[in-house]
Formats: structure tokens, C-alpha cells, sequence
């Protein structure tokens, strides 16, 4: 993870979305609970990216976006990471791949998010952002 820094090109964008003080996820309907994001669409800057992955997956307005750093997965892919509060909640549209959009006060377990490399709790411990474990005890 790079902190502070932007990618010359990015193929995706992830947004660490709050409700108030507490991580507010989506559970991916063939994954499991993670933060709103996706592949960034043709000429989109990184702000439109998360705002129409967080509308689109957890039907969340956000208020403003925080460009917070990037990684690049062994394979290249390289993710731009986002913070924002969220402003308002609409109700699902069962278009999208969501099927429940939920805000925790600790990160689900590593066997409930969809990818268990403890990416995120790292990522809520670095920027200090409430809802990350301890780091000498488990989850929730």
C-alpha cells in the first residue's frame, strides 16, 4: 500500500465508506461483506469512479472523497483507495450485485469479507479510521 500517493493509471477504485463513525460494507452476492468499489469506466477521474461504485452497490451518497493511496496486486491491477462519509442511504435496487448493505462498528471476521489477505483492517489501521480490530485481537 502506498499512502499519499497517486498511480500513473489505476483500473479501479475502492471506497472506505463511513456511516458516521462506523465502516458501512456491502455483501457481494457470490462474494461476501466488502467496501464499495469497482473498475473505473473510460475517462472517469477518481472521484466519479467511487461515487458510482458506492451509489450503484450500496445506494450511498457520499459527501466528500479523500484520495488516500494505492496498490498494486501481484498480477498489476493496480486499485486507487478513497475514504468518504456517507450523506444518505437509498434503499437496493436489485440491479446491482449487492444483496445487503450494512454498517458495522468492527470489520466483519477475515471468513466473512470476500478476500481474507487483512487488507482492509490494515488499511483502517494506517489512516486511523474507527472499525478496525486490534491488532493483537480478533474481529468484532
Amino acid at each position: 500500500m502506498r499512502l499519499g500517493e497517486l498511480p500513473a493509471d489505476h483500473d479501479s477504485v475502492v471506497c472506505l465508506t463511513y456511516l458516521g463513525e462506523r465502516p458501512l460494507m456491502v455483501r457481494n452476492r457470490k462474494r461476501a461483506w466488502e467496501f464499495p468499489g469497482g473498475h473505473r469506466e473510460p475517462g472517469e477521474e477518481i472521484s466519479d469512479t467511487a461515487r458510482r461504485e458506492a451509489w450503484e452497490e450500496a445506494g450511498a451518497t457520499l459527501g466528500e472523497i479523500r484520495v488516500v493511496g494505492h496498490y498494486v496486486l501481484a498480477k498489476g491491477h493496480t486499485t486507487v483507495v478513497t475514504h468518504a462519509r456517507v450523506h444518505e442511504l437509498e434503499p437496493l435496487t436489485g440491479r446491482f450485485e449487492t444483496v445487503e448493505v450494512r454498517a458495522f462498528d468492527r470489520l466483519p471476521s477475515d471468513g466473512e469479507l470476500s478476500w481474507a489477505d487483512g487488507l482492509y483492517a490494515h488499511l483502517l489501521r494506517v489512516l486511523e479510521l474507527p472499525g478496525a480490530p486490534r491488532a493483537d485481537q480478533g474481529r468484532r
